[in-house]
């Protein structure tokens, strides 16, 4: 499918296989969707919806053109000697609206799934905060290409990149695996949760998740994340989708946390 370095062709099986296993648990949840708790499709789930309409509709094409063509335009996706372009800023904006949502969702910890599940909660989204401030920091280089500082002897040596990093100190290879093995853990996780997890359904994050499977657009986001993370073609792509299910995952659990009845499943 891509031309770029050998490893392409398991990248390319990897990339068909969580596209085909996606398509399967979707049609699975369409089918299942009778007992479940319902949601409307609201304003929310319309977010939901636009956003994968402009991924799999504009950036997923783009993207497959920018590659066969070598025509990878930084004011899109940025580049190696430029953060920036609509990609990676709105990487940086929707890890932004993350947080906000973490916070919020922080002060009210006890209200998501109850009293006792409050204080673990906000270790919980405490971290995801943390973790979402280093996502920026990184992405941006901690600001290196706005303000124009130096990258210290000392890590211009041994960064990839020769900035003021810590992610290019790993090796591209590494990153691939992760990055794979993190877009299987979106693909599976809430429907495993939702079909195996009967046992620990009391367990927050597992009702966490499998409320992710059953919320409008929710887990579609997640699966159009873990796809894209497949193939090192769409890498600045994925982080972006990656950075908005993120955002969106939060703000469904802030605004459909709340009890339901009597409406019909999306």
């Amino acid at each position: 499918m891509f031309a770029i370095h050998a490893s392409n062709p398991l990248m390319t099986f990897l990339l068909l296989l969580s596209i085909v296993v996606s398509a399967g648990f979707m049609f699975l949840r369409w089918q299942t969707r009778a007992g479940r708790v319902a949601y409307p499709i609201d304003a929310l789930a319309w977010i939901g919806f636009v956003g994968l309409m402009l991924t799999w509709g504009l950036f997923v094409p783009v993207n497959i053109w920018a590659t066969l063509a070598h025509e990878a335009d930084a004011w899109i996706f940025g580049s190696e000697k430029f953060d920036g372009g609509i990609v990676e800023t709105s990487t940086v904006v929707f890890y932004a609206l993350a947080i906000l949502s973490a916070i919020v969702l922080f002060r009210r910890a006890g209200a998501i799934y109850g009293v006792k599940a409050g204080p673990m909660w906000r270790v919980i989204l405490m971290l995801g905060i943390f973790g979402f401030i280093a996502m920026i920091g990184e992405e941006i280089s901690w600001g290196q290409h706005w303000l124009g500082f130096a990258t210290p002897a000392s890590l211009s040596e041994v960064n990839l990149q020769h900035e003021a990093n810590l992610h290019n100190l790993i090796s591209p290879r590494l990153y691939d695996t992760i990055y794979q093995g993190l877009g299987w853990s979106l693909i599976l996780c809430p429907p495993i949760a939702v079909y195996f997890g009967e046992t620990v359904r009391d367990l927050t994050i597992v009702r966490f998740l499998r409320d992710c499977f059953s919320w409008p657009a929710t887990y579609a986001l997640m699966a159009s994340a873990g796809i894209l993370l497949q193939h090192e073609a769409f890498e600045e792509l994925s982080e972006m989708v990656l950075a908005f299910a993120v955002f969106y995952a939060l703000l469904s659990l802030a605004l459909r946390t709340k009890k339901v009845s009597g409406l019909v499943l999306a």
